[in-house]
């Protein structure tokens, strides 16, 4: 993603396009987030307080399985779409709009290859929190953080895209352990409070 979008900020204005492309992100995360939370709210009905008892155990329970996976400690293969946002949309879609696309599709979470397992955890605990409004702000949350991750990682390139998606590449099995300690963290964080 870094290195199809890179270049087109520089084409045109960059703060705009940066702009656009994280509030692809939200908007793609928040919708997927009211149809997980439309979904959670029928659980919530069929299930009543029990769908509380659900999550703080699957929540937990996922994201320490999810984090021991990332960090190499289980050697299960990764869940993953091998699907790629496709690099034809500003083309198809002209310059801004497809820079939302991509960001849109991003913030959908599961439409695109999935760096990491313990994001797969959180369409699950925006569907069993049975409450629509924490299943967008979970999901678009979501969608904001990795549209913003492609912007940082664009802005930090200083041109070289392609040596930027080198060193994100090189740096994934560091990046995946840090993201499988903090999963950890935040299944403990559930358990507590």
């Amino acid at each position: 993603m870094v290195a199809q979008i890179g270049p087109l900020v520089q084409v045109g204005r960059r703060k705009t396009a940066l702009a656009i492309h994280v509030l692809g992100g939200a908007t793609g995360g928040a919708v997927v987030g009211v149809l997980l939370g439309l979904g959670g709210l029928l659980l919530r009905a069929a299930l009543g307080d029990t769908l509380d008892t659900v999550f703080l155990v699957v929540v937990p329970a996922a994201l320490a399985y999810a984090a021991c996976v990332d960090a190499g400690l289980l050697p299960f293969p990764q869940i993953t779409s091998e699907r790629q946002t496709p690099s034809s949309w500003p083309c198809s879609l002209g310059h801004y709009p497809g820079i939302f696309a991509w960001g849109f599709d991003l913030g959908l979470g599961v439409t695109t290859r999935i760096p990491y397992q313990a994001l797969l955890v959180l369409p699950l605990a925006a569907l069993l929190s049975g409450n629509l409004g924490a299943a967008v702000a979970i999901m678009a949350t979501y969608g904001f953080a990795r549209a913003l991750a492609v912007v940082i990682a664009v802005s930090a390139a200083r041109g070289d895209f392609v040596g930027a998606c080198d060193t994100i590449q090189e740096r994934l099995f560091g990046l995946k352990r840090v993201v499988g300690l903090v999963a950890l963290a935040f299944a403990a964080l559930i358990l507590i409070f």
